[in-house]
């Protein structure tokens, strides 16, 4: 299902609040496989971390939520500068100590 800025903004900002109140403890990224990043990339256990991803409208619109965490909200994360249409899902994590970062 493909959501809006908006709705993105609502659903990560929800779920992000009930692990890390002050967002930098949190990664948010963009990806086109965000499963297959979260594990290969980032490390994480799907079964046992604490993660999320919603697909957005476009590669605009994942980096226009992206920003909003990393730039206003202090969460981390590398700014996505370049894609294509596919890289369009916007993932977050509660980092932990075997996670990259």
């Amino acid at each position: 299902m493909v959501f809006s800025v908006q709705q993105i903004k609502y659903e990560l900002l929800g779920y992000i609040k009930e692990f890390d109140p002050s967002f930098k403890n949190s990664y948010v990224g963009v990806a086109s496989d965000p499963r297959k990043t979260l594990v290969e990339k980032h490390l994480l256990d799907l079964e046992t971390d604490h993660w999320i991803y919603k697909q957005a409208l476009s590669f605009t619109a994942a980096c226009t939520v992206q920003r909003y965490f990393l730039q206003r909200l202090k969460a981390d994360g590398v700014v996505a500068s370049a894609g294509d249409e596919d890289l369009d899902c916007v993932y977050a994590y509660h980092k932990s100590d075997h996670t990259k970062p």
